[in-house]
């Protein structure tokens, strides 16, 4: 008898944390051999990558069929072009249930509440099979990307919940009654895998793409550009320390920034203003983004929220210290008082007193980023991560792991 599949759902393929961890977790698992299948509710520049691991089916969820010019102007005369549109949808929502049913789905693993909708709307016929819900989010990101009835839904159609971070877990017990013995708190990082990539880096990819001087000490930042992740607090942090370290050649980069993000003139405009157009950098979107992390002296987690963000694990990895705010998250669950400095929310003051403090001590940035990779590799070895996601799976839907990868 075929094994039947577990069906991911992802709400995009853009390179951010979530769908990035998925990616992580999905070659993982078919390396054990585990029957899986990707819903893909909208594109990105990762498509082509989850491609080589899972077989896809794609929901475009505003995709519009348009008859023929001739015949659109004839049923907008009579009123019909609203029916016709209806049903031609319909059809093609019949295609890809058809699609997914011959899948011989077993168990439903979403990955973000951004598909609260998707799972309450298109996923009807899958309401019957166990669900797996993997949450990276808190309370900022629930009011952008659920509506309540939706995400209400989905939470009482889980039978188990995964959370990145402690923070996460309390928060999704404390303001929805998720019982707290169907939750799990662990991520999931494949540290071999980075450690490969990073033999490979470009490491003065910094000095020949913006031409900064080979001595500079670089604070980074890294995430799509938007209010959560504090471009605006980056700035004003740069603002301080490069006015308190000068002569130094301090330099701040943010890595993710571009045009196609609504605050992006907005932040270069506060840049130019501030007449730090020299000194702080914006690097658009890059698959080169793990090249200018291992360029980062500091990283600068300058998020108002963020639940434990895939950065923070990789800056730590490559024994770059962390400053971050204290209840803005997951990340100070890892910093704690000896991977870099946890200050008060949203403290500009205490952030660049912080950073100064490691811009000034090499010695300082050297222990404190040896401490962060040794407790990611403590606290977050993959094979027990892995593990961990498998015994849930299995408790749900029985499978046959690759008696090979296992000897």
């Amino acid at each position: 008898m075929e094994q039947k599949k577990i069906l991911f759902v992802s709400h995009d393929a853009n390179r951010a944390g979530s769908q990035l961890l998925l990616l992580q977790l999905l070659r993982l698992l078919k390396e054990r051999g585990i029957p899986m299948h990707l819903l893909l509710c909208s594109g990105g520049e990762l498509e082509h990558e989850f491609e080589q691991v899972v077989s896809i089916t794609r929901l475009y969820q505003n995709y519009k069929v348009s008859p023929p010019q001739l015949t659109g102007r004839l049923l907008k005369k009579v009123n019909l072009y609203k029916i016709y549109e209806e049903r031609s949808n319909q059809k093609i929502n019949e295609k890809i249930t058809a699609e997914l049913e011959e899948q011989n789905i077993g168990l439903v693993f979403i990955n973000s509440i951004a598909n609260s909708a998707v799972y309450y709307d298109f996923l009807k016929f899958l309401h019957h099979l166990p669900v797996v819900l993997f949450v990276h989010e808190l309370g900022m990101s629930v009011k952008i990307y659920t509506h309540e009835k939706h995400l209400n839904f989905l939470l009482k159609k889980t039978d188990h919940l995964i959370a990145v971070s402690h923070a996460v877990a309390n928060y999704y017990v404390r303001e929805f009654d998720f019982p707290e013995k169907l939750v799990s708190t662990f991520t999931l990082i494949d540290h071999e895998h980075i450690d490969q990539k990073l033999k490979s880096v470009q490491k003065d990819i910094l000095e020949k793409t913006y031409d900064i001087p080979e001595d500079a000490i670089v604070i980074g930042g890294c995430g799509n550009a938007e209010w959560r992740k504090g471009n605006d607090i980056f700035n004003w942090v740069a603002k301080r320390v490069i006015h308190k370290t000068t002569p130094l050649p301090v330099f701040f980069v943010w890595v993710g920034a571009g045009p196609q993000h609504e605050i992006y003139e907005l932040i270069q405009s506060d840049i130019r203003l501030m007449g730090l157009s020299d000194r702080i950098i914006l690097v658009p979107p890059t698959p080169k983004a793990l090249d200018y992390i291992n360029r980062f002296d500091v990283l600068l987690l300058s998020s108002r929220e963020d639940p434990y963000p895939l950065v923070v694990l990789e800056a730590a990895l490559q024994e770059i210290p962390v400053v971050c705010f204290e209840d803005a998250g997951g990340a100070p669950e890892l910093i704690e008082s000896d991977a870099g400095f946890v200050v008060p929310y949203m403290d500009i003051s205490a952030a660049s007193e912080a950073i100064i403090k490691l811009v000034l001590d090499p010695s300082l940035r050297d222990s404190l980023g040896q401490k962060g990779r040794k407790k990611v590799l403590e606290r977050h070895n993959t094979e027990k991560s892995l593990a961990s996601i498998e015994a849930i799976i299995q408790k749900y839907l029985p499978l046959q792991v690759s008696e090979q990868h296992n000897q």
